[in-house]
């Protein structure tokens, strides 16, 4: 896959990825409501497991003007052939710019006009406010929580599980 926004492409990783994945994914701050800041052995098993086989979970978010990778989203069928989970990962020091809103709309374009699927879904945890309020920029509704469900930060927290339908987004 390749989907190109203003400015970022979303597109495979390639092995010339691993050094740039390992920046934002080894930043205790990126990584704060996902997990524990990955080795470069976790980074480049993470890159090999997920984003370099046949059928990717992951595509690199690359900065067109610097071409350098700066998060990845996660795009992959979930439990249905018609059904994908969507969700982002960027470094720090670009977040708080629009980039996911614009990353992430493409790929919800995508979704829903190419692929033609029937419904996205994606999870966050209590805490993760930017991402809450991503999802509901993106339409995406709030169908469940599952009440103390994740261990974040030495606290049991709620799990929140969101999804758009095809008719909601069109």
């Amino acid at each position: 896959m390749r989907l190109e926004t203003d400015r970022c492409i979303i597109r495979n990783f390639d092995e010339a990825d691993i050094h740039e994945a390992y920046q934002y994914l080894s930043n205790p701050e990126t990584m704060y409501f996902i997990e524990d800041p990955y080795t470069p052995e976790q980074t480049e098993d993470f890159i090999h497991d997920c984003g370099m086989r046949e059928d990717p979970l992951v595509y690199a978010l690359v900065l067109k003007e610097s071409d350098k990778v700066i998060g990845h989203v996660i795009f992959h069928e979930y439990d249905y052939e018609s059904i994908y989970e969507i969700g982002i990962i960027i470094d720090v020091p670009y977040q708080k710019q629009g980039i996911g809103y614009e990353a992430l709309s493409a790929l919800v374009r995508h979704a829903f006009g190419s692929m033609n699927i029937h419904k996205l879904v994606a999870e966050t945890i209590e805490g993760n406010d930017a991402c809450v309020r991503l999802l509901e920029k993106l339409s995406l509704t709030r169908e469940a929580t599952l009440r103390k469900q994740n261990w974040d930060h030495d606290n049991w927290v709620d799990e929140y599980h969101y999804g758009l339908l095809r008719e909601e987004a069109i």
